[in-house]
């Protein structure tokens, strides 16, 4: 029968010292790592300081920024959405962590959701989507200038846009044509609306009318911040009313004979041309290397056309009016324009 050593009275007792230090450093769920996780998991959530912003104003357009700040007694996810009180603009903030800093909850002026922000009194609200029943917190604050976005402006519709409209088959809907802000502008207090009448069909998609963004008066082409065409984007906001058989058409055209003006038969780039099956603000951008135009056309860019069209394959008779607005074109290099 095999016979074991009986273990000494030192043995013992490091053992049952062994243990203890297991068992209290098992139970301590402050420093371990895995004791914070069962916490966060299951615990109940608090607020410990409420939503706050660095500064009650900022100005976006000379580099200021708003810095947002909170805490939490465990680490969750959170949500941070800033709206514009005028504009309905809105700026979302997405994290997961136990507080709110300039790591995670800075921001500079730019937008989630159009239209972009402008000089306006904004709301800022957290809230917790993981947290059934937990408040929300929020703090105002007010904008006071808004964020200025690179490259060049072709027509923002706010006051001194060399445009001229093209009713040549009277369907344009004169009484709405024109600037409007019968929604919140994609960007600023004004956009672009293009209305039809409805009436009669002589067309099949049919033409309602068009207007021609030219060049600053005085100057012979519109500014481009680089005339690389690859480098070179031009961006749009539409906005879609929801009305069925609407299409928008956007095209770039370039001076094709030298006399720097725009003229029939200038080359024709057409960055858009598409149903508007949508509701609300959406961005567009083109790359007029991937359209074709060459660097000599870039420098001599006479016209942006936004034409409006009415598919009547799918109009009932008569035909129901037709529209959509355009706001902020622009020109950009290196990348569309970031919102």
């Amino acid at each position: 029968m095999p016979r074991f050593p009986f273990p000494t009275r030192s043995a013992l007792a490091a053992a049952l010292a062994l243990a203890v230090a297991l068992g209290v450093t098992g139970c301590d769920h402050t420093t371990d790592p895995d004791g914070p996780l069962l916490t966060d998991r299951f615990g109940p959530f608090d607020i410990q300081q409420p939503l706050a912003a660095d500064r009650a104003t900022v100005d976006f357009s000379t580099g200021e920024a708003v810095t947002f700040t909170a805490q939490f007694n465990k680490q969750t996810a959170w949500v941070l959405e800033i709206t514009g009180q005028e504009s309905g603009a809105v700026r979302r903030i997405e994290g997961s962590s136990r507080q709110l800093d300039a790591s995670n909850a800075r921001w500079t002026g730019r937008t989630t959701e159009l239209p972009l922000f402008k000089d306006e009194a904004v709301t800022a609200r957290l809230f917790f989507p993981n947290e059934p029943g937990s408040d929300t917190t929020s703090v105002d604050l007010d904008v006071t200038g808004a964020r200025v976005y690179p490259g060049e402006i072709v027509a923002d519709f706010e006051g001194g846009d060399n445009v001229r409209i093209g009713n040549f088959e009277f369907e344009f809907d004169l009484g709405a044509t024109g600037p409007s802000s019968e929604v919140p502008a994609g960007e600023g207090d004004f956009f672009y609306l293009l209305r039809s009448t409805g009436g009669p069909v002589v067309a099949d998609p049919f033409f309602i009318g068009l207007i021609d963004i030219l060049a600053p008066a005085g100057q012979s082409f519109h500014a481009v911040p680089t005339t690389v065409p690859e480098d070179l984007f031009v961006n749009f906001f539409l906005y879609g009313f929801g009305t069925p058989n609407t299409i928008a058409v956007v095209q770039v055209i370039s001076d094709a004979n030298g006399n720097g003006r725009f003229e029939d038969g200038d080359a024709v780039f057409v960055a858009l041309d598409s149903p508007i099956d949508f509701t609300g603000w959406r961005a567009f951008s083109a790359n007029l290397g991937d359209l074709g135009m060459t660097e000599a056309q870039a420098q001599e860019i006479v016209n942006v056309r936004v034409v409006l069209i009415s598919d009547n394959n799918g109009q009932p008779s008569p035909p129901l009016p037709v529209d959509f607005g355009i706001d902020y074109i622009t020109f950009t290099a290196g990348s569309p324009l970031q919102l």
